[in-house]
Parts: C-alpha cells; sequence; structure tokens
C-alpha cells in the first residue's frame, strides 16, 4: 500500500489573490477612517467651546465687567476645570464676548459641520460668540 504524501500551505497565486482583496478593503477603508478621525476632533473643539461658552455665562451671573476676561481667569477661578486647547476669547461688541478656535489642525468647515452656530471665513479663526 502506498501513502501519499499532501502538501500543506498556500500557492502563491492564492497568497497573492488574499494580498490583492486586503489592498482593496484597505483603500476604500482608510478614506473613511480619516474622515471619522477629523469628525471625533472637531468634535472635541466644539465640546471645549461650549464648555468655555457655559463658563463665560456663569462667570458672567456675579461679575459685570467682561471686557479682560481670558481663559486663565474662568480656570483660576474654577469656572473651567483645566485650559482648552487652541480655545482663546475676546470681548466682541457690546455684551458678547467671541470664542475663537486658533488651531490648525481643523477647518472652520470642519467645525461647522457639527455645529451650526460657528462662524467662519477665509483667512480669520472659526468663533462662537457669546451674548451675555
Amino acid at each position: 500500500m502506498i501513502k501519499q504524501k499532501f502538501k500543506e500551505g498556500f500557492t502563491l497565486i492564492e497568497v497573492l489573490v488574499v494580498l490583492g482583496v486586503i489592498a482593496i478593503i484597505a483603500s476604500i477603508a482608510v478614506p473613511s477612517i480619516k474622515g471619522i478621525i477629523t469628525q471625533a476632533e472637531a468634535t472635541k473643539v466644539i465640546t471645549d467651546m461650549r464648555n468655555v461658552e457655559v463658563a463665560v455665562l456663569n462667570y458672567s451671573l456675579f461679575n459685570s465687567n467682561l471686557k479682560d476676561l481670558n481663559i486663565e481667569t474662568l480656570v483660576n477661578e474654577n469656572y473651567l476645570s483645566t485650559t482648552p486647547e487652541n480655545i482663546q476669547i475676546s470681548a466682541g461688541g457690546s455684551r458678547e464676548i467671541k470664542i475663537e478656535y486658533t488651531g490648525e489642525d481643523l477647518s472652520g468647515k470642519d467645525l461647522y459641520k457639527i455645529d451650526k452656530d460657528i462662524s467662519y471665513s477665509e483667512g480669520s479663526f472659526p468663533y462662537l460668540l457669546v451674548t451675555y
């Protein structure tokens, strides 16, 4: 009786076909993942801006002069627990505070997709206007 010995493993063609399929799936998935990452970063920035908005409104309940208000004051007086990255505030018009995103990673358009209250234009930082 002759025993037949079978070779185990994959042929070169099978390996190449699997690699081709993986490459096609990766080429479809990578752009989608990049969009999701951008959306997550924009959501974090919007959350930071909204937290600053609440802090400004709370601060305005107990203080009438907000012309010199800054992020450090809000943190030092416990209206904010931490200093948000790339967020600045400045006095706008009468009874208005402008909360600006000063980072370069996201555009105003990215932020506007998440929150329609965000204003932006070419060459300026996207901002949220708070009236108190």
